[in-house]
């Protein structure tokens, strides 16, 4: 069984890209540090064909993943009290943010990945959908917290890089139903540690709270 993960390689070659008379980039940029207490970086990539806009964001933390999972177990991210709004909230922040942009655009936006980098590993976050990762980036948070002593090894090994979601090679996203595709967030993992010198690449199982030891491809 292998398994792969929707990725493009090529954005960092292109670099951050404005086009002329998009508006309201800067602003979205704003939004999104003011709440994530992050720096933000922003490329784009223009659909020609359907007439909009693909956003790829990057967001670096000067704090570890841990002192995020900890803010926001306690609830003061954000400067919210209580810890099981935090989610929605997260969502909702970054969802208005997309809304706002949206009505000032010249064309139709959407995030393509969101990377969220921190201090001890990064987060990558690929769109299933239409509007999907601000749909459900509180959620994966959540879910990071919830599994973080499984994926840990026991709070014994940090992955340097987290793909959310990778899919087994029989699984076919294009024709899935919204419903089907919102759970494939939370079925695999991919997950990279630094093992001796060499880079181990482990599948994580959410249902099975486990590690398989399978290949996994990226692709454009």
């Amino acid at each position: 069984m292998s398994f792969s993960y929707n990725y493009n390689g090529n954005n960092n070659q292109s670099g951050p890209k404005i086009f002329e008379g998009t508006e309201g980039l800067d602003e979205f940029i704003k939004n999104l540090e003011r709440y994530f207490f992050a720096t933000a970086k922003l490329s784009c990539k223009q659909d020609v064909v359907h007439n909009k806009l693909d956003l790829i964001v990057e967001l670096h933390f000067n704090f570890s993943i841990s002192d995020c999972l900890r803010h926001f177990n306690n609830g003061d991210w954000g400067s919210y009290s209580i810890s099981q709004e935090s989610s929605i909230n997260m969502s909702t922040t970054m969802s208005r943010a997309l809304k706002t942009l949206n009505e000032k655009s010249t064309y139709p936006a959407d995030i393509l990945e969101t990377s969220l980098h921190f201090t001890d590993t990064s987060i990558v976050i690929s769109r299933l959908y239409a509007n999907s990762i601000p749909e459900h980036i509180g959620e994966i948070i959540s879910t990071i917290s919830k599994h973080f002593v499984y994926f840990t090894k026991g709070l014994t090994e940090m992955p340097y890089e987290i793909f959310v979601p990778i899919f087994e090679d029989k699984e076919v996203l294009d024709n899935q139903e919204k419903s089907c595709a919102e759970t494939s967030y939370y079925e695999y993992w991919g997950l990279y540690f630094d093992s001796s010198q060499e880079h181990e690449a482990l599948i994580y199982s959410l249902d099975k709270k486990r590690f398989y030891e399978e290949s996994i491809f990226l692709f454009e």
